[in-house]
């Protein structure tokens, strides 16, 4: 009965989205001088094995999704790339692709990772690839410096060079990760994805340094998937964001996504959301966060926030 009532309002949401195009922002040129349109809502697989990957961007891709994020360091990409393969039924141009490698490796191994990347996901470019962390993640001495992080991107922009990824980045950077990269980069990174929600504020403040230095900032974990919070304080059903999302006739999670979304709409080098869910339905309503507004008072109210808090410790990296 449950699947009876449902399947005709996702029905009207899937085409309620297919009507209208999903807004992007504009990370600059590829090496054949194409412009790099990022979509402000993606799908996130992060946590997915192959199997439940595969299944969530098959539906995503129903629903009207044109963007996923995905890493090496997540194991699905083999079940991404067969998603892609048997799923994604338009022109791969007009699909948006982010991938990562590890932090730390030196540039031969920077080769061989991407090299995997491509294999398991079975392209022959991808639109965004980012280097994961200012370090490997056990933050080994030998991994973790200025000099790994400048090695690290002098070999990420080969592989843009080559044509074998659109555009390049960075992920959970801090200011003085950020000028490590710049102090040698002949091509900049376009995005440093950090996590930013509701209740997190800008966590070691990074999002005024990538304004400064016009790289786009973009959020990773919305909903706070990892946070641990009180459930009145939940960014999915928590008090504040249910409240608001009743004047708007939506769910609390869309008034999260929509706080993200409407700074990417309006404010500058500000990029949008990759939430994630293997649901149809909710695939749905977290891509359909473009037909409200959020008020001046309510943004304000969900800035103001400090619950769920932001998990700081990026820069304790050396």
């Amino acid at each position: 009965t449950f699947l009876v009532i449902m399947a005709p309002i996702l029905f009207l949401i899937v085409a309620a989205v297919a009507k209208a195009s999903i807004p992007t922002v504009n990370l600059g040129k590829d090496v054949d001088g194409k412009d790099v349109l990022l979509p402000v809502v993606g799908a996130g697989t992060w946590q997915y094995n192959d199997t439940i990957a595969y299944e969530s961007v098959c539906k995503a891709f129903s629903v009207g999704y044109n963007f996923i994020d995905t890493a090496w360091i997540y194991g699905n990409e083999r079940g991404v790339g067969k998603a892609i393969k048997d799923c994604w039924k338009k022109p791969r141009s007009e699909l948006f692709v982010m991938t990562k490698i590890p932090g730390g490796l030196n540039a031969t191994e920077v080769a061989t990772y991407h090299a995997q990347n491509m294999e398991w996901l079975q392209l022959d470019y991808v639109d965004h690839l980012m280097t994961h962390f200012p370090a490997d993640f056990q933050v080994t001495p030998s991994r973790a410096s200025p000099k790994a992080r400048q090695e690290e991107w002098l070999a990420l922009e080969k592989i843009y060079n080559s044509g074998q990824a659109r555009s390049i980045g960075i992920s959970h950077y801090v200011p003085r990760h950020i000028d490590d990269v710049l102090e040698v980069a002949t091509i900049r990174p376009s995005v440093n994805q950090v996590e930013y929600h509701i209740g997190s504020g800008d966590v070691d403040g990074v999002i005024q340094k990538c304004v400064d230095e016009k790289i786009y900032f973009m959020s990773f974990s919305p909903l706070c998937g990892p946070c641990t919070y009180q459930p009145k304080d939940s960014l999915i059903n928590g008090d504040l964001v249910k409240k608001i999302g009743k004047a708007h006739n939506v769910t609390g999670s869309q008034v999260s996504l929509r706080f993200i979304v409407q700074q990417a709409l309006t404010k500058p080098y500000i990029a949008g959301v990759i939430p994630k869910s293997n649901n149809a339905e909710h695939l749905a309503s977290n891509l359909d966060v473009f037909s409200f507004d959020l008020t001046a008072t309510e943004m304000e109210a969900l800035y103001n926030t400090t619950v769920p808090a932001g998990q700081p410790g990026d820069a304790d990296v050396p």
